[in-house]
């Protein structure tokens, strides 16, 4: 069942556009890897699942207002330069938004379930991941050349497939992970709030 989905959509010019859905779950088989630690507190499963699905909320939320003020501010611009500073601009805030969203992952502490810490670990790894997708796109975007056009747009293009990627394989790794981790994917989906984040 999925019953969290978080849309990371960004846009230059009509150039860069990235759809990329995570969505609960990992694939049954796929490692875990070097996960982020998890803070060794255990709350109560419900009171855990709200305080994740409403940082959830709240953050793509965020991303979805700067997009729009990114898209609308720089949307119709053939100043390269502009642009430029504009997508610098944007990804920076989607860093900080992401590391704000960690902090709030991390306050809500360990779930009280079976398998609560990797659970716990897979959403801090899975939104690490994606703020160090949107700062690779940062660094990537302040090193752009915009003396020609072509080349600029080009270049904006292998940022936005890069962080395409990068949400695909994000998406595929929570994909399935409500079939591994059937407590969490139970009282996930029992939670409102967390409910609300698929609708």
């Amino acid at each position: 069942m999925r019953f969290w989905a978080g849309v990371l959509g960004l846009g230059v010019a009509g150039l860069l556009v990235v759809p990329a859905q995570a969505a609960w779950a990992i694939e049954a088989n796929a490692p875990l890897a070097a996960q982020a630690p998890v803070p060794a507190q255990k709350v109560p499963p419900k009171q855990w699942a709200q305080s994740v699905c409403t940082s959830l909320r709240d953050w793509a939320t965020n991303i979805k207002d700067l997009t729009s003020e990114f898209r609308s501010t720089g949307g119709g611009s053939t100043d390269a330069t502009q642009v430029k500073d504009l997508l610098v601009t944007y990804l920076g805030n989607t860093v900080n938004e992401t590391d704000t969203l960690l902090t709030q992952l991390d306050q809500a502490g360990t779930p009280n379930f079976k398998d609560g810490s990797k659970v716990a670990g897979l959403f801090q790894k899975g939104m690490t991941d994606v703020r160090d997708i949107f700062a690779t796109g940062q660094q990537d975007a302040a090193g752009l050349d915009t003396t020609d056009l072509t080349q600029f747009r080009a270049a904006t293009s292998r940022i936005g497939n890069a962080i395409t990627e990068g949400g695909t394989k994000l998406s595929q790794t929570f994909k399935s992970a409500g079939r591994k981790y059937k407590a969490a994917n139970k009282i996930l989906g029992a939670e409102r709030t967390c409910r609300a984040l698929s609708s």
